[in-house]
């Protein structure tokens, strides 16, 4: 049976959020527009004017997130945002945003939720056709990978296994349609280890993180007690969605993870992208 097409959407207004962005350390204002029907997912840096397809075609390299541009420019952290429009049904939408960063506001995705419900939806008359698995892909090595592989409905599936005491063992899955995407997934908080912030913040890199962004794991204690079962696993879910996104289609079919992040959702993006 083939999955039923879904209608294409936008906004229905214009809303938009400021928040420091952790890079730059500076108010980063993000809008959301309304788009015509098949024009897609767009993304303008309106402070260079430069405009981007949300897609895994323009992905460029970036620290531990995903970025959006080209050789001179890009918007790092848009897959929060991504996995919100995701969860939306957005397939149609102008996003402008006056910096080099999505901010990351609280670390999850719930703002953006929050900023789309704002906005309103408004329905076409045209469907967008689900991007169906029909046979089974797989990337990464043998105890770090990413698989898609055909199924009936859609599912996501995420095993963290860290070995840092505090994360340990967390497993977490998300079934569009059944599960609440705002209920059991956008709460949950960007996270990184103390030492790796640290390192970081010396090289001149995440210079505005903070415990207000990301949620902190030092050696023996959280900067905030975590709010979800296994948030960990939960926000590498929000990653993943968010990433594969990109394909801008929705998928049916199984999404298995293990261990993985940003570059191998982005190479399976890819190959999915080039399946359909």
């Amino acid at each position: 049976m083939s999955p039923t097409p879904c209608a294409r959407k936008t906004v229905a207004c214009t809303r938009s959020l400021t928040a420091t962005g952790v890079h730059s350390g500076r108010p980063v204002t993000v809008a959301v527009k309304a788009a015509a029907c098949g024009e897609g997912l767009l993304l303008e840096r309106t402070d260079v004017g430069k405009c981007w397809p949300l897609t895994i075609s323009a992905v460029t390299s970036a620290p531990n997130c995903t970025a959006i541009g080209d050789t001179e420019h890009s918007v790092m952290f848009v897959e929060h945002l991504m996995a919100a429009l995701w969860a939306a049904g957005i397939s149609d939408v102008r996003v402008e945003v006056d910096g080099p960063e999505i901010p990351l506001c609280d670390g999850s995705a719930r703002p953006f939720v929050e900023l789309l419900g704002q906005a309103g939806c408004h329905h076409f008359s045209e469907p967008v056709e689900p991007l169906v698995i029909a046979e089974p892909m797989r990337v990464g090595s043998e105890n770090q990978f990413l698989a898609a592989l055909p199924g009936q409905g859609t599912e996501y599936a995420y095993l963290l296994d860290h070995p840092h005491p505090l994360v340990g063992l967390q497993f977490a899955t998300f079934r569009p349609g059944t599960d609440d995407f705002a209920g059991c997934l956008a709460a949950a908080r960007t996270w990184g280890l103390a030492d790796e912030l640290r390192q970081a913040q010396a090289a001149g890199l995440f210079t505005g993180g903070s415990e207000q962004n990301s949620l902190i794991i030092f050696d023996d204690h959280y900067s905030q007690p975590p709010t979800l079962p296994h948030e960990f696993a939960r926000h590498k879910l929000v990653d993943l969605i968010g990433d594969l996104y990109l394909v801008g289609r929705p998928l049916v079919g199984t999404i298995v993870a293990c261990r993985t992040g940003h570059a191998h959702n982005h190479e399976l993006a890819r190959r999915l992208a080039g399946s359909g």
